[in-house]
Order: C-alpha cells, then sequence, then structure tokens
C-alpha cells in the first residue's frame, strides 16, 4: 500500500477510518492507492457503506462481488484499488487488476468478462473525485493502457473518468457491443402490463399461464438470503446441463467459482433464486440481483424435456416481475444481447460498449492494435468464426472438467 498526495496537497499514506462526523462535501478528498488481496480487509465496512449511498451502481461493484473474484484468485496480475476519502467516508472506489505486457502496465475492471456492467464506484455527492482520481492516474501512472468490455451507457461516473483521462493524455477509443433492455416499474404489475404490451399479448400471456397452471403440478418457489444454499444452486446448474445452453457449450453455473460467487451475493442479500417446478421436477429457473430497488436479471434457463409450447421461461420471468412491482422494485435491467422476449418485457434499452484507452507511445501502440481487433470483430463473417472458435473452446472445457 502507498499513499499519493490528496487535493489539499498533503500526503496520506494511512487512512483514519475510526468514527467522526459526516464530512461536508467541500472538504479535502485525499486519494490512495492499495494493492494485493489482504488489503481489502482495511476498506471492507467502507466499501459497503458507499455502496448504499451510490444508489445508480450495480450489484457488480459491490464488495461480496468483486471480493470473491480477489479471493479466488480469479484476477489477471495484480489487484489495485484506488480509494478516495472524505474524512472517514470512503467516496469514491476503482477496483481494478493491473498485469504487465511488453513494458506498458494493463489494467481491466476486477471482474472483466463476468460481470454485466464495470467502472467507478462513486458516491454521487462527491463528483470532484473523479478529476482528482484522474489526475492521480495520469501523475502516478497507474496504468498505460485501461480496457473495459462492460462499459454502460448509463454509467456516467466511468464516463466522465475517461473523458477526464483524455484531457491528460489518453487516447480513448469505444466500440459498440451489445444493448441491453429495461423497463420502469409500476406499483402494480397488470398497470405495467397494460403499459408495454397490446391487449392480444396480454391476452396470449395470461392463457398460456393458465393453461400451464391448470394442466401441471405447477409451483414457485422463491429463495432469498441465507435460503439460497449450495444445494439449491446445484439444482439450477442441473437445469443449466439439460437447456439450450448446455447444447451452445456455454453452460456454466456447475463452475464451482461461479457457485461461490452466486452464494456469496445471496448471503449478502444482493442475490435470489426463482425456481419453478413441475410435478415435483425442476423445470426453470431465474438468478436475480436486486440492489437500490433495482432488478437485475443474471442466469436464467428452462429444461428442453419442456415443449416451447408451456413457455416455462416466460411464466417464471413474468412471476418475478410481479413480485418486482408488488414489492417496491422500480425498475428492471434484463441485461446483455437482443431476443424477442427481451424485448417484450423492456420499454428502453442502454447501450454497452468493450472500451480502450492508452497513453504514452506502447499504450497507445496496444490500444489502437486493441481497437482495431474490436472492429474487426463487429464484421459478420469475423464476429462469426470468433464464436465458433469460443463455443468450441467452452466445450472443450466443460468436457475437461475445468473451471
Amino acid at each position: 500500500m502507498y499513499g499519493v498526495a490528496s487535493d489539499n496537497g498533503t500526503q496520506t499514506d494511512n487512512v483514519d477510518v475510526s468514527g467522526g462526523k459526516i464530512p461536508q462535501r467541500d472538504q479535502a478528498i485525499d486519494l490512495q492507492i492499495v494493492e494485493g488481496t489482504e488489503s481489502m480487509a482495511g476498506f471492507a465496512q467502507s466499501w459497503d457503506d458507499l455502496f448504499s449511498r451510490a444508489v445508480d451502481a450495480t450489484p457488480f461493484l459491490s464488495r461480496p462481488w468483486i471480493s470473491t473474484f480477489v479471493e479466488e484468485g480469479k484476477v489477471r496480475g495484480t489487484p489495485l484499488f484506488i480509494l478516495g476519502w472524505c474524512g472517514p467516508n470512503l467516496v469514491a472506489l476503482f477496483a481494478l487488476e493491473v498485469r504487465k505486457y511488453l513494458t506498458a502496465r494493463i489494467a481491466m475492471p476486477t471482474s472483466t468478462k463476468e460481470g454485466f456492467y464495470l467502472g467507478l464506484l462513486l458516491d454521487p455527492d462527491y463528483q470532484r473525485a473523479v478529476e482528482l482520481i484522474a489526475d492521480l492516474i495520469a501523475s502516478k501512472k497507474v496504468f498505460d493502457v485501461f480496457y473495459s468490455s462492460d462499459l454502460s451507457s448509463h454509467d456516467l461516473p466511468t464516463h466522465d473518468l475517461l473523458h477526464e483521462l483524455t484531457q491528460r493524455g489518453y487516447g480513448c477509443r469505444k466500440v459498440f457491443r451489445n444493448p441491453c433492455f429495461y423497463a420502469e416499474l409500476d406499483d402494480s404489475f397488470d398497470e405495467f402490463l397494460g403499459r408495454n404490451a397490446s391487449p392480444k399479448s396480454r391476452q396470449n400471456l395470461r392463457r398460456r399461464e393458465r393453461r400451464l397452471f391448470e394442466n401441471g403440478n405447477v409451483k414457485i418457489e422463491h429463495y432469498v438470503a441465507e435460503k439460497v444454499t449450495a444445494e439449491v444452486l446445484l439444482r439450477i446448474a442441473a437445469i443449466e446441463q439439460q437447456s439450450w445452453l448446455k447444447r451452445r457449450g456455454a453452460a456454466t453455473l456447475r463452475r464451482p467459482f461461479l457457485q461461490k460467487l452466486l452464494l456469496k451475493m445471496a448471503h449478502a442479500g444482493f442475490g435470489a433464486v426463482w425456481l419453478m417446478t413441475i410435478d415435483g421436477q425442476d423445470a426453470a429457473y431465474e438468478y436475480v440481483f436486486v440492489t437500490h430497488r433495482r432488478l437485475q436479471f443474471g442466469w436464467r434457463a428452462f429444461s428442453l424435456k419442456y415443449t416451447s409450447s408451456m413457455s416455462v421461461g416466460q411464466i417464471l420471468m413474468m412471476q418475478v416481475i410481479r413480485h418486482a412491482c408488488e414489492n417496491g422494485i422500480l425498475s428492471m435491467d434484463i441485461g446483455h444481447g437482443e431476443a424477442d422476449y427481451k424485448r417484450f418485457w423492456a420499454e428502453s434499452d442502454h447501450k454497452v460498449y468493450r472500451v480502450v484507452a492508452g497513453r504514452g507511445f506502447a499504450g497507445r501502440l496496444i490500444a489502437v492494435c486493441c481497437y482495431i481487433v474490436l472492429r474487426l470483430a463487429r464484421i459478420e463473417w469475423f464476429h462469426t468464426l470468433y464464436g465458433r472458435v469460443r463455443a468450441a473452446w467452452r466445450r472443450l472445457k466443460h468436457r475437461a472438467g475445468g473451471d
């Protein structure tokens, strides 16, 4: 761990987090860089407090999510945290994994390739921290290249940070990756459905729901907090193994690491499991996150032994949305990618970008090469070839039992 200059010109090697009054917003913000796995223990409670105040933050910036990647060694390079303190309060946190490539230091947000939306965790009352963090990154040469595949157009703090970095000599480029569909929710599910679906669509959906519950012994199980057990997670992993995801080589939930991650998120109060059983057999599941009164859909699958006409996946998703409306959830995000069922439930979308920024000769060269590859990936034949290679690699890993 090493200290860095604060915005009032002083130096800090350690941060006093013991008590004290809540600082005023115009007080000095002190920045700190800490490295390594063991460093998180020193600011764990402050991290949780910051996340509770960062009302627009996604669950993928929470301590239970990121700390699991660090503790389980699922980072490429050295874990590094840029912390912004105002008195005893943590007001900004940028969690990175940094590694050396040739002569350049390359940084990525922790949990890249697993998190949905990643970036800077910021208390909205301390926007000034963004400029200070950019100054720190540039002056201390924290990294030469920054890469993220998970930058949401809704993530204003990270966009602001990248803008500040461009003012300090970083060349920044981004490439569109996926649309992500979302919707504002109503207090009444019927009101929400009436606002977002046509009369014919509502009629068909309710008819399928009624038929499903009339023709089979259908039960909906909802597990939260400590009720989400290792056994429950193994059940949803088994459904995934019977789904179209398995056929595509994309089944993942049986991985021990993801089992630990989802268990930890649930026990922290952020993750929940919904299960549909038919005649006592597990048929479909949803693993979702709820933070800041927002519903984030995560993983889902249904067993292929149930025909598409039964619509088990769609009906289970409807139960989740209905429950959210009835329990004061403000909005829902359905996640990456286009699909008809996502468009059905959504009223708008935000965009996710792959972004790369570099400074210096080596940094800019690596960033330009990365950008060229990202642009090529947008070409249909190149993207198809890449997808086939990736799917084949996944199948090989699963057959080998790799995590």
